[in-house]
């Protein structure tokens, strides 16, 4: 069978057609103004040109042209059907001309036509092979009558007879076949638009799962943080009660600083015991309670409360802290190593409202390769100071600016 064949469409958004040749202005004038798909049957004197495109994604157009010389398509219904099954089954099963984006948007996947030679190739082989199988199909006939030389157009809708077309294009030289909206409205899109929203459905259950697992992580992060707190205001209220408030011998002793409870030598705190200060007290200290060395806190475990809630359990010397953990309550974190000057110097602060990550400190050093730690773990706190927040003020610890709580 013989006939020319082109591949046209606007990939990149201009138009493009494979073989580029003389009949560029004529089949870019024929592909204009398409909206979903349509045959268009143009007569040039003995030239019988079928130009079917369709619009793919959102405003890109594909198709083809089949220019007969004295011959024409007298079942052209069927190239229609042809057309639409090269597009939406061969073209979108190989992936090489166009294809599907991950978002289920249809467009090209080259940037001019002339890249697809191979596929143009195969399709003329293909769209021949289909004609001369199936002859009765098409029914390709001589073309009998005469052009008239009169340029006038017409229009038919999908649903138009093949007798009708047929009857059109011996009137009109330019005969317009609307077929639907497309591929666009084909079945694929729809699987995909439903798949789409399906995804997106499950990626805000996802969402909302997550952000119920996060809390109730951190309410159990909390709740074993209260838990441990209990304990430890346990074990001190027996020490408490069985050594401070009822020992062989009471003392009441008021420093000025502090009002203390607990055994004194010399006329200073010395043993285990209790301090409790004022309430503006200008650190926000609420109690102390371990051992004391001739007036000065020192002890392997001891506890320090703050009025806000956070506290301090661990290990003092000469009335600083050394080694142990800072609860933050009042920020959701809590410090966990060595202290220097009453500051975080070497260990990890861990985030409670993300309990799966920890920031680390080496001598005073952020080294978790962040620049920044979270906003309730700011960065004076990563940089080994501690932000006084419930002062909401700088304190000068020898010579140093500091926020920590603890002088």
């Amino acid at each position: 069978m013989n006939f020319s064949f082109y591949i046209i469409g606007t990939p990149e958004g201009r138009y493009s057609q494979y073989p580029d040749d003389y009949t560029a202005p004529t089949l870019s004038n024929l592909q204009e103004g398409v909206d979903g798909a349509r045959l268009v049957i143009y007569r040039d004197m003995d030239l019988v040109h079928y130009v079917y495109t369709e619009r793919i994604g959102t405003n890109a157009i594909l198709g083809f042209c089949l220019i007969f010389n004295k011959v024409r398509i007298s079942k052209p219904t069927q190239l229609i059907q042809l057309f639409r099954f090269i597009i939406e089954k061969r073209l979108v099963e190989s992936g090489k001309l166009i294809r599907y984006s991950e978002n289920g948007v249809l467009k090209f996947n080259v940037k001019a036509l002339n890249e697809c030679v191979k596929d143009y190739e195969y399709l003329k082989v293909y769209i021949n092979s289909e004609f001369e199988n199936n002859a009765s199909k098409y029914n390709i006939q001589p073309l009998t009558t005469i052009y008239n030389g009169v340029k006038a157009s017409t229009s038919l809708d999908q649903n138009a007879s093949d007798g009708q077309i047929v009857s059109m294009t011996n009137k009109y030289n330019k005969v317009i076949v609307n077929d639907g909206e497309g591929i666009e409205s084909g079945y694929i899109p729809h699987v995909i638009e439903s798949l789409r929203k399906k995804t997106e459905q499950k990626s805000e259950e996802i969402i909302e799962l997550q952000s119920k697992l996060k809390k109730a992580e951190v309410k159990k992060k909390n709740i074993t943080w209260v838990a441990v707190l209990g304990i430890i205001v346990l074990i001190f209220g027996f020490v408490l009660w069985n050594k401070v408030l009822f020992p062989s011998e009471v003392t009441h002793y008021e420093t000025g600083e502090f009002v203390y409870y607990g055994p004194l030598e010399d006329g200073k705190p010395n043993g285990v015991g209790v301090a409790i200060y004022p309430t503006n007290d200008k650190d926000g200290r609420k109690y102390y309670i371990g051992n004391f060395k001739k007036g000065e806190r020192q002890d392997s475990a001891a506890i320090l409360f703050y009025q806000d809630g956070d506290y301090y359990y661990g290990s003092m010397e000469g009335d600083r802290w050394k080694q142990g953990m800072l609860y933050m309550n009042s920020d959701n974190s809590h410090f966990v190593g060595t202290f220097q000057e009453n500051n975080p110097y070497t260990g990890k602060w861990y985030d409670h409202e993300n309990s799966q990550k920890s920031y680390s400190l080496y001598e005073g050093k952020n080294t978790s390769g962040i620049k920044t730690f979270p906003k309730h773990l700011d960065n004076k706190a990563a940089e080994g100071v501690l932000g006084d927040r419930r002062m909401g003020r700088e304190k000068e610890l020898k010579g140093k600016n500091s926020l920590c709580k603890e002088r």
